[in-house]
């Protein structure tokens, strides 16, 4: 019979910490939501995985590495079979490599790494404490109106990242969203709700500001509480979203608690999928961590030529608001020129780039390092071809975006050097993998 444990531990930052996840320097100086580090570690016979999710925009390979390590040390899981996610919000945790020039933000950071570190690790090592024997069933519902394709074809013929809202010049999305929302729930042999891993297409960036929150994921925790009691545990993993957003560029602005109501949205469909959800046989556990060698993406001698224009030209100015929407474009580009030079001299012409595969009985967990763009997700979950899979993003490494090979234009955020580190063949390499991966 399958044995699970959760467990979940609260990892806010002290006050100050940078928040990442724009180009401005933020210090947090409230706390809006709590954030968590969670994890689910589930056993069939001799084998065992871990997956742990952390409220955190990304977290570098180096933390990864040391929290499986301390999760081997005192579980005995292989570090092949702990899977690292994070949830992506843009109000979470401070990046771990943060050295700055702030020193508010410097000293804030200070110490906190080293032992969040550990309480991240603990998180798998008290879920294994707990392994009970246990139920899972999986099912996946349907959620719509709460995502959205964030690059636009325009009437110039050209697509854009996130254009100025209710514009007359966009013409429409470049791809569909994902609106499945898969559910493994698990329960206790006297009915007890004990947790749930959940992953939607969408990236958490509804709150921004300088408060601490882990955006809509903390309402959809706080409902399924409330539904399940105090003890049950989300794990969420962040699904194929690199090209997704909330943001309704008909609308002309979201309300102020839009992620809370995207939450209980999430919440809502959730409960209503476990209610018809299928038992998973015991079919066993495995896991499968494999490394690709990637080529760094190839940079136009016209690119470079051009940004050295601008960082010769253009006079930065400090503390303006820079986006990808047309706001203060000299400005943008100025950032995304001295982003790409920095990104010549400092990042390596290739990269080790992990994919992992975990099976549950007959579900089977995907997971892409890197914010991926959601048509791999779709490839991916089409190459499975059963309805009990899922497929997560931002797990074990990070190596900024990963578009679709016709999304490279100067006009797309995502595919800007810097934003994109990989080849333009780096999502079709990863997906191909991953479904040859499952045994």
């Amino acid at each position: 019979m399958f044995e699970f444990g959760f467990y979940e531990k609260e990892i806010t930052p002290p006050l100050g910490c940078p928040i990442p996840g724009y180009f401005n320097l933020r210090r947090g100086s409230d706390v809006q939501d709590r954030l968590y580090a969670r994890a689910v570690v589930v056993k069939e016979a001799d084998n065992t995985v871990a997956i742990i999710s952390i409220d955190a925009c990304t977290v570098e390979k180096s933390v990864v590495d040391a929290i499986k390590e301390r999760v081997e040390e005192y579980t005995g899981i292989p570090a092949s079979n702990v899977l690292v996610g994070y949830t992506h919000t843009h109000t979470g945790m401070p990046r771990w490599d943060y050295a700055g020039g702030d020193e508010i933000a410097t000293k804030s950071n200070e110490g906190f790494h080293t032992v969040v570190t550990k309480l991240i690790a603990d998180c798998a090592i008290l879920a294994h404490l707990r392994l009970q024997k246990a139920t899972a069933v999986f099912g996946k519902g349907e959620v719509s109106g709460i995502s959205f394709c964030r690059d636009y074809f325009m009437k110039n013929s050209t697509p854009q990242t996130n254009p100025t809202r209710t514009s007359p010049e966009i013409e429409g999305p470049t791809a569909e969203t994902d609106n499945e929302l898969p559910v493994l729930f698990v329960k206790d042999e006297n009915d007890k709700p004990l947790g749930a891993l959940i992953g939607f297409a969408c990236h958490p960036d509804c709150v921004s500001g300088d408060k601490y929150s882990g955006d809509y994921i903390s309402e959809l925790s706080l409902q399924l509480k409330k539904t399940y009691g105090d003890d049950f545990v989300t794990v969420y993993l962040l699904g194929a979203c690199g090209d997704i957003n909330h943001f309704d560029v008909s609308k002309e602005s979201d309300p102020a608690d839009h992620y809370r109501q995207m939450g209980r949205k999430l919440a809502g469909e959730a409960i209503k999928t476990v209610a018809f959800a299928n038992e998973l046989k015991e079919l066993g556990v495995k896991a499968s961590l494999e490394t690709l060698t990637i080529s760094r993406v190839h940079i136009s001698d016209e690119k470079i030529a051009t940004a050295q224009h601008y960082i010769d030209t253009v006079e930065e100015i400090k503390g303006i608001k820079l986006a990808a929407d047309g706001t203060n474009p000299d400005q943008y580009n100025l950032a995304m020129s001295k982003r790409l030079m920095s990104f010549l001299k400092t990042v390596p012409e290739s990269f080790e780039v992990p994919v992992q595969v975990i099976q549950i009985g007959e579900f089977t967990l995907y997971a892409f390092p890197s914010e991926i763009f959601c048509h791999f997700g779709k490839l991916v979950k089409e190459g499975d071809g059963t309805d009990t899979c899922m497929v997560a993003t931002l797990c074990n490494a990070a190596f900024g975006y990963v578009p679709t090979r016709d999304m490279f234009y100067d006009t797309i955020y995502e595919s800007r050097p810097g934003s994109n580190q990989l080849d333009k063949e780096a999502g079709y390499i990863m997906a191909e993998k991953l479904i040859s991966m499952k045994k």
